[in-house]
């Protein structure tokens, strides 16, 4: 059912392997925790040893009774992902069973083993969407409901997409396209005549992309044409006509367009990179139109991609587009990056970061890494980072080399201050990306939180390790359980220190907050049961906020040290 109402690319993307898939299933929670704030999601654990085919799976929920329903979920996982015959023994003390009896029908421990069967797992293919998100999580939050569904299911199929959106190409041919090309030129052409100086240049060449355009949700109709975007770097005619002019821009997205070449190995053969970015954009672009107006408006949220926003097939305007990359980054309010393991290996991707470092605050940069992250790829982005340096940077024409070292000698005091500026803010961003995964439990604060704390005090950058030190993710989390209630822009401290002052959270600070104590095993699963039940749009709050408050200022020292 879920496969078929078009998350089959979501399933697969967590992994290439079935304990893969169950060990990072968390993160598919947090990915759409992110799009549906006020749903509720369980907590997931493994214990995997490689090679073997049995592991350990625990689960807490805040509902009770759900856990057949899971039992079946894995299973039909196994066998139509993997093929694989799946075997669940429960287990007769679960880690996290409350001490009440309410509480212990909301966990449960299982031993599972899996053998493979004749029946081939289910061939990656295009579905037409049938049910939202909302209506999947409806049914299975009530099991008759979800058996009483699949003789309306017709009525999905029609009527109802992940926001129900469908996509609009513009009404326009290659011609039409080419003569708008024509006519940008024809006013560039006219305003150097006149002497025009380079901000009235960037002012007829700048150009935005609806979100609808790029970016989609893993059942909107729209998918399949945004996965075509985005499996080619090459810019036609009918690109540039899907954007439009504009005076200001809401996203600078940065990318690689290019998989990793060891994409298939890290992530799976069926997984295509060019979807995840697709809908990796999606959740960027709902994220910044809750902050700014109505979630529901997040399909009018703008882009700047150079595929659309330049005109490919008109030399001299790419010519000098291209040369006004700087501005451009400029009148965008915010950068995404698509970061991959291989992003800081692009000669292009560090000068864009070069730009933005030089013209916007570092919290208006946002790492979407959601999907991309995981403890196969962990590894590989802290190498990426530990070894950055210019000289080894990539590109296709050696000669664009120049341009980066320009820019370089120009804003910064030398290439070595320059790399140092990038490992801090890349690091620094990581952190603060991770820790919205990271508040959900010990496990992975310590698998995916601390990896960064440590990377800066190895690269010598200790006020920075000791500022990402102080987030205190996991009691935080709870704070946005016990605070839910409370929405509004308040800042970090305020609400921070409002809320812990009931001893209801002091008894359950996480045993890593420099304001609380280890707590004792018979608390552990309390810990873990406020973790579950968040207020996810105060969480993220309460992370934006402690990044501003204790991270920004020490990157500003540094971007101070290494720029003139």
């Amino acid at each position: 059912f879920t496969m078929q109402s078009g998350y089959a690319g979501l399933l697969k993307s967590l992994g290439p392997t079935f304990p893969v898939l169950l060990t990072n299933i968390n993160y598919l929670h947090n990915h759409l925790e992110r799009q549906h704030p006020h749903a509720l999601f369980p907590y997931i654990e493994t214990n995997y040893e490689h090679g073997q085919d049995s592991l350990e799976m625990h689960y807490l929920s805040t509902r009770p009774r759900l856990k057949q329903l899971l039992v079946g979920i894995v299973a039909e996982v196994g066998l139509q992902l993997f093929g694989l015959d799946i075997s669940m023994t429960e287990q007769s003390n679960p880690r996290y069973a409350q001490r009440s009896v309410a509480g212990s029908e909301r966990a449960a421990s299982w031993e599972i083993s899996w053998r493979p069967t004749s029946q081939k797992p289910a061939p990656a293919r295009s579905t037409t969407p049938k049910a939202s998100f909302p209506d999947i999580h409806a049914a299975m939050v009530d099991f008759g409901k979800l058996l009483s569904s699949f003789d309306v299911l017709s009525t999905f199929a029609c009527c109802v997409t992940e926001d129900d959106h469908e996509l609009t190409l513009p009404a326009c041919t290659e011609r039409a396209e080419s003569r708008e090309a024509d006519r940008k030129f024809e006013a560039v052409q006219a305003l150097m005549a006149l002497g025009g100086d380079t901000s009235r240049l960037e002012e007829v060449l700048l150009r935005a992309t609806p979100a609808q355009q790029l970016a989609a949700g893993w059942t909107d109709g729209s998918m399949r044409s945004c996965i075509d975007f985005w499996s080619s770097s090459v810019g036609t005619a009918l690109n540039y006509a899907m954007s439009h002019d504009a005076d200001a821009v809401d996203i600078f997205v940065s990318h690689t367009w290019l998989p990793p070449e060891d994409w298939e190995e890290m992530m799976g053969p069926d997984v295509n990179y060019a979807e995840m970015k697709a809908a990796t954009l999606a959740v960027m672009a709902k994220d910044f139109a809750q902050e700014h107006g109505s979630f529901q408006d997040w399909h009018q949220i703008t882009f700047w991609v150079d595929k659309a926003c330049i005109a490919q097939e008109h030399p001299e305007l790419k010519k000098l587009s291209i040369n006004l990359l700087d501005n451009f980054i400029q009148r965008c309010d915010s950068m995404c990056v698509l970061f991959c393991w291989t992003y800081l290996q692009r000669l292009w991707c560090v000068y864009e970061w070069a730009c933005v470092l030089i013209h916007k605050p570092t919290e208006k940069v946002y790492l979407q890494t959601e999907l991309f992250v995981r403890e196969e790829t962990l590894p590989l982005y802290l190498q990426a980072v530990r070894n950055f340096s210019l000289a080894t940077t990539k590109c296709g024409v050696e000669a664009d080399r120049e341009v980066l070292e320009a820019k370089i000698r120009q804003a910064y005091i030398s290439k070595q201050e320059f790399e140092v500026l990038v490992k801090a803010t890349v690091i620094a961003l990581m952190a603060r990306s991770m820790a919205f995964r990271a508040g959900r439990s010990p496990k992975l604060y310590f698998t995916y939180f601390q990896p960064w704390v440590a990377l800066a005090f190895e690269l010598g950058m200790d006020e920075l390790g000791s500022a990402l030190d102080s987030c205190d993710c996991l009691t935080w989390r709870r704070v946005a359980t016990i605070s839910s209630g409370e929405t509004s822009g308040r800042k970090l401290q305020d609400r921070v220190d409002r809320a812990t002052s009931s001893a209801e959270v002091r008894e359950l600070q996480s045993p890593f907050s420099s304001r609380g104590h280890a707590l004792p095993p018979e608390h552990q699963e309390d810990l873990m049961q406020m973790g579950i039940g968040v207020n996810s749009l105060l969480f993220h709050q309460v992370i934006s906020d402690w990044f501003e408050t204790e991270v920004v200022p020490v990157l500003a020292k540094i971007k101070e040290a290494s720029t003139k």
